[in-house]
């Protein structure tokens, strides 16, 4: 008997060893995945989103603990508390991981999207109270102190009201037309996610009171819809809950921007005004020249030909992209497949002669890849063109401009990287802005109208794919162009 009874006490400990590393590991997944969404490091967050296994190997483990100690051993009554205690957190435990999962996935779709102070205090005050939440789990758990554990629903609530001033913020933002729906809506998940995962401690605590004395919040429910069935039989009346207690209601708080066409309008104007002054500059440089001809020898009029010239192509190229990006913004979906090794090669041997005159070598990786996506050929070569021309503007004569592909399960990544300038952390929120420059000086001398990275976007939302970036200043960039694989391709390779 004794010998059974040491079996089943080395089960319980292991079942409570793997609870505590799977509530230690949210605890400090909270806080990755916290850094990972306020320094939109996508990379991190695909990290994140990729070990997001960890907790289902932990809990498939504590699973099966379960299930033999039950099928093997004879546990007593208070054994098998902790048993179905141990499932029922498990289950908390693994959704909460799942949150975390949820909120990196976010990081990549608020690419560009400009998150005022006040949101970001908010969310890194949720983040250390789902923090502390999980690490006053632990610290219950591990010495089974019921008091302990009843103060997690107390930390919750400071949770939720953070929760509560997290949204109204988001909701205010919404209105002021800030941010477009999508955001809006993105956003206010986040904070639902971090509220979610104190609920889930709230619960954890709740199992850890059940294991020590045997209290559910369950068993309360039921005592009091017995009272309330006796009282309907009987024609008693039943007791009221006392005045001061608090009675928790929750609601969905569905965001519906009311504000879309003042939005537009403030676009709209702000666009009219960017194209306004970016013309400006090249137009009066084409009129001073113009007149200063007038009057020029030959010397000087050959010279003043050549400036003309080149201020004119400026132009050209800034009615080009605008051109470009409003076909972008009215195109209708095509299924036709591209080829993407032909895509490449095509946009490498079209932004070759800007890269060859600046001495620098671009450099191919990774075909061929026999990979196919759904799309437009016209649009995808246009956005790696862009991608290229601007790695070649940004890096110093004789370095080199990389191009890798790299097929995924249900993508591709097409990555263009340079060892240039680099863009700081605050800059890259932006730069897929139209007419936004980091560097404008450099970007009017190397002939850049600050359009590229928005038709690359625009490229990228019409395929169904997203534009990732990684740089850091003195140490160049990396974009990549991650575009769905077609079905067929899918097919094929599976």
């Amino acid at each position: 008997m004794n010998e059974i009874r040491t079996e089943l006490n080395e089960r319980l400990e292991s079942i409570r060893e793997l609870l505590l590393e799977s509530m230690a590991l949210v605890a400090t997944r909270v806080e990755d995945v916290t850094e990972v969404l306020l320094s939109r490091d996508v990379a991190g967050a695909d990290r994140i989103i990729l070990h997001d296994d960890e907790f289902d190997l932990i809990a498939q483990q504590i699973e099966e603990n379960c299930i033999e100690t039950l099928i093997r051993e004879q546990p007593v009554a208070s054994d098998l508390r902790t048993i179905v205690a141990a499932m029922h957190m498990n289950s908390d435990i693994e959704r909460s991981g799942d949150l975390c999962a949820n909120i990196a996935k976010a990081v990549g779709r608020l690419q560009g999207t400009q998150i005022d102070d006040k949101t970001r205090d908010l969310i890194v005050r949720m983040a250390e109270q789902a923090k502390v939440l999980f690490e006053r789990s632990v610290e219950a758990y591990s010495g089974l102190d019921a008091e302990l554990a009843q103060s997690i629903d107390e930390l919750d609530d400071v949770l939720d009201d953070l929760h509560r001033d997290y949204i109204q913020t988001v909701i205010k933002e919404a209105k002021h037309g800030d941010m477009v729906p999508q955001q809006s809506l993105q956003l206010a998940l986040i904070g639902r996610f971090y509220e979610r995962i104190g609920d889930h401690a709230e619960n954890l605590g709740e199992r850890i009171r059940y294991i020590v004395d045997g209290w559910t919040p369950e068993r309360e429910g039921a005592e009091r819809a017995r009272a309330r069935a006796s009282a309907a039989e009987t024609g008693d009346a039943v007791a009221s809950p006392p005045e001061d207690e608090e009675i928790r209601s929750r609601g969905l708080a569905v965001i519906d921007s009311i504000s879309e066409e003042r939005r537009i309008d403030a676009t709209r104007r702000d666009f009219v005004a960017n194209v306004s002054h970016e013309l400006k500059t090249p137009v009066g440089a084409v009129v001073l020249l113009a007149e200063t001809m007038v009057d020029a020898n030959d010397e000087e009029r050959s010279r003043l030909i050549e400036h003309l010239n080149q201020e004119a192509l400026r132009m050209e190229s800034i009615i080009d992209d605008l051109l470009e990006l409003t076909r972008l913004e009215e195109f209708d979906a095509v299924s036709e497949p591209v080829v993407i090794d032909d895509a490449v090669m095509m946009a490498v041997d079209l932004a070759k002669g800007y890269a060859d005159a600046r001495n620098i070598e671009v450099a191919v990786v990774g075909l061929p890849s026999d990979t196919r996506v759904v799309g437009e050929m016209r649009q995808i070569v246009r956005a790696l063109v862009n991608l290229i021309d601007n790695a070649a503007r940004y890096s110093e004569p004789g370095s080199q401009v990389g191009v890798t592909v790299d097929p995924l399960v249900e993508a591709v990544d097409i990555s263009v990287s340079d060892s240039g300038v680099g863009i700081a952390r605050p800059e890259l929120e932006r730069i897929f802005e139209r007419f936004y420059r980091v560097d404008r000086a450099r970007s009017r001398e190397t002939g850049g109208t600050g359009l590229g990275l928005s038709i690359v976007r625009h490229v990228a939302d019409n395929h169904g794919g997203r534009i990732l970036v990684d740089s850091k200043p003195g140490e160049g960039s990396t974009f990549t162009l991650q575009l769905p694989k077609s079905a067929a391709a899918s097919d094929e390779e599976e």
